[in-house]
């Protein structure tokens, strides 16, 4: 079918009403543990960086340029690949993503200095980077309307999981093995994980809204009886055949310049959005990373042994703040919920200026945990949602470079900060003014924006400016029987 020719199906509003299935169960372990994946690979050079400083006799300048590389790499994964799930399919693309991730991991192991870790590592980042875009992408798709915010917060929880996971192994490890042996170990165990759980996602099947941007009319049907059958064997019998109105849909392909053109025309106040938040949330969770790992555990005096285990307090906060994001973006809506989470991880960052002991810090650490993780779940949902299927994930990318550049600079200018001033203070200063996009662009989006609980992707996708000639019209003529 050619791709500009419009298909007429109720596919995509029985997707939208469908009742829980264990389709769905399977799908968010399969991409929540991904997610999770990302969060291992981002977080555990926090726990080793100290053992990696004294193999290779590092210095503090060689640890920000380490996580500095590792966010280039994350950048351009994010575009490329965020394009390439628009082009070809989100399934192929959060496998590939699975399996380079798994490669250049192993490389990581057996990496025999500094340059060669480095290496590695950008070449992993561009995994995570990718798997940052397909996964956003694909989590909304599938999920009925009643289920998916909370949902898509759920799988996005599964980022504090892993980086609690990191801290947790390599602390045991750095405490039973010769650090020289144990950095690596602790890398092994991600690849390990995602060898594992290739095989989960490899029965997920492609996006039904992905599918019908191509025209492959068809195979979405057939994927979404499929997932009907799967609801009547669990005791729902009329999804399977339940109908609806027929809609009409405009298929459109993605191509560089058409995505771009979507998305610095008509959803350039949508992708700013995504952006900005993307930003806020990145330079916090990065900054307070090299922070704590280069600036305010070493200022206290903590053991680079004993580091991972402050790691594992905050990321336990950094749980909690996801589920309560899985909570609030239904309970109080997602405009709401944005506002409160990016205002609290401003706010939580100001008691580390009076407050300088270490349960005080540490008590700061999680509250800013809590509030970033909760905030930065929220603004996937919202971004995921307000993003056109055919552009969704090449916007998404987007946004997520974007958050790399802040995550980049953070940790430069913090370090700087701190050397120039001898005191936290300066730096925690400087970690404030990059987090400030956030709740700015949280209160214009609550003041001007839409809310998108409860509703249709396709609904909620919809630029202001093109209400008046939308690419899909819901039809008159129902099917026969529809329900």
């Amino acid at each position: 079918m050619a791709p500009t020719q419009v298909v007429r199906t109720d596919a995509l509003t029985r997707l939208d009403n469908m009742p829980w299935t264990r389709f769905h169960t399977t799908l968010t372990i399969a991409l929540g543990i991904g997610w999770a994946l990302d969060s291992f690979e981002t977080n555990i050079i926090g726990s080793v960086f100290a053992v990696l400083k004294a193999q290779w006799h590092l210095t503090s300048a060689q640890g920000s340029l380490a996580v500095s590389a590792w966010v280039v790499g994350m950048l351009i994964g994010a575009i490329g690949f965020g394009y390439l799930a628009d082009r070809f399919g989100r399934k192929r693309l959060f496998l590939a993503t699975l399996l380079w991730y798994a490669l250049f991991s192993i490389g990581t192991v057996f990496s025999w200095d500094y340059n060669s870790f480095l290496f590695f590592r950008v070449m992993t980042a561009l995994a995570v980077g990718g798997e940052y875009s397909a996964v956003t992408a694909t989590m909304g798709e599938f999920f009925p309307k009643a289920h998916r915010g909370r949902t898509d917060a759920l799988i996005l929880s599964g980022f504090p999981l892993g980086a609690m996971a990191s801290a947790g192994i390599t602390w045991i490890l750095l405490d039973q093995l010769p650090p020289g042996i144990a950095w690596r170990l602790g890398f092994g165990f991600g690849t390990t994980l995602a060898l594992l759980f290739f095989w989960i996602r490899r029965t997920v099947p492609e996006s039904p809204r992905w599918l019908l941007q191509q025209g492959r009319i068809d195979e979405v049907e057939r994927i979404v009886d499929q997932i009907a059958a799967s609801a009547a064997k669990q005791g729902f019998v009329r999804e399977a055949g339940r109908r609806y109105p027929l809609t009409e849909y405009a298929p459109q392909q993605a191509a560089v310049l058409r995505n771009l053109r979507t998305l610095l025309g008509a959803y350039r106040a949508r992708c700013a959005l995504a952006s900005a938040l993307n930003f806020s949330q990145a330079a916090v969770v990065y900054g307070v990373l090299s922070l704590m790992a280069l600036v305010i555990l070493p200022y206290l005096k903590v053991p680079a042994a004993d580091m991972p285990l402050y790691y594992v307090f905050g990321n336990a906060a950094a749980l909690l703040g996801g589920l309560t994001g899985a909570y609030m973006v239904d309970a109080w809506g997602r405009q709401k919920s944005l506002v409160a989470s990016y205002s609290l991880t401003v706010l939580a960052v100001i008691p580390l200026y009076a407050i300088m002991n270490l349960p005080a810090v540490v008590l700061s650490y999680c509250l800013i945990q809590f509030g970033v993780t909760w905030a930065y779940i929220t603004a996937y949902v919202v971004s995921a949602e307000v993003l056109p299927t055919h552009a969704r994930a090449t916007g998404l990318g987007i946004s997520v470079a974007v958050g790399r550049v802040g995550a980049m600079f953070a940790p430069v200018l913090l370090t700087s900060a701190y050397q120039s001033s001898g005191t936290p203070a300066f730096a925690l200063l400087t970690l404030i003014l990059l987090a400030l996009p956030g709740p700015v662009a949280a209160f214009v989006w609550w003041w001007l924006g839409k809310e998108t609980r409860d509703i249709s992707l396709e609904e909620g996708s919809v630029a202001p400016s093109l209400q008046s000639h939308l690419p899909f019209e819901a039809s008159k003529a129902p099917l026969a029987g529809a329900g």
